[in-house]
């Protein structure tokens, strides 16, 4: 990897941030790691580096619970910022309530780990996230074989509406095409990823393309002519598409599809 790893790391607990710098120790990264304590230094710390032009983290790795500032509350910060919005935050916590991660999901989280983090899990994370961010890594990265820690980091990145539409374009052409699926689905990909994508050898790809709700009527239309029969029967059970589109389905070959665009019309 040409470029070292420029990490942030937000954590008030000292043995924490012990067991987070040996798993890193423990990663194989080429990285360079900023720590700080809490939320009111991690954003004087990135306004700091955002004022004077100096590189921003490459990602950040956020503790929750935090004095002062929670990691809640540097989520929102985060978001808020356009400049700072862009970089990838993975939070850290051990908390296991639901409430707490779909909080931080809804304001602004790339992926969410339990502590404490294994090297391994935590190489996986950091290094996809930096090669989908990184040209030169991304380029590096385009022709290995990816480990099953890494595929599951891109699914995740694939499913989170968090993830900035250049990353998303990446994950596009995902040689797993369950990731390459969550692609499809998600609100965020660009209309011309979308397009390209209705194209895909897979027909669950279509499919998915179909079931994204940004999708345009013109590649619903288009969709509703492809040539797989699994395509055109997950269009016409789908009673959120459009009722023109439906009705098309209705006059298909497929006495199966057409059976079941009748009855999302119905509906």
């Amino acid at each position: 990897m040409g470029n070292r790893i420029e990490i942030l790391l937000v954590e008030d607990t000292p043995s924490d941030v012990r067991l987070t710098q040996e798993a890193l120790k423990d990663s194989g990264l080429e990285y360079n790691l900023a720590v700080v304590s809490d939320g009111v230094e991690a954003m004087e710390y990135l306004n700091g580096k955002k004022t004077s032009s100096e590189k921003l983290p490459d990602v950040i790795l956020l503790d929750l619970n935090m004095p002062k500032k929670n990691g809640h509350e540097v989520l929102a910060d985060i978001h808020a910022d356009a400049t700072l919005r862009t970089i990838p935050v993975v939070v850290l916590t051990v908390s296991r309530r639901d409430e707490d991660v779909m909080e931080a999901l809804k304001v602004k989280m790339n992926y969410y780990l339990a502590k404490p983090v294994s090297a391994e899990t935590l190489a996986a994370l950091v290094n996809s996230i930096f090669s989908l961010s990184s040209e030169e890594a991304f380029a590096a990265d385009s022709n290995k074989e990816l480990a099953p820690h890494e595929v599951h980091v891109r699914y995740v990145l694939a499913c989170n509406p968090h993830t900035s539409p250049a990353v998303l374009r990446k994950l596009a052409h995902e040689k797993n095409h369950r990731v390459r699926i969550e692609v499809a689905e998600n609100p965020q990909t660009p209309q011309d990823v979308l397009e390209e994508m209705s194209r895909d050898e897979h027909p669950d790809v279509r499919l998915g393309v179909s079931e994204n709700p940004a999708a345009p009527e013109s590649l619903l239309e288009k969709l509703a002519k492809d040539s797989s029969e699994d395509v055109r029967m997950g269009i016409a059970e789908n009673p959120r598409i459009p009722s023109h589109i439906l009705r098309l389905l209705e006059e298909d070959e497929n006495t199966f599809v057409a059976s079941s665009a009748k009855k999302s019309l119905a509906h």
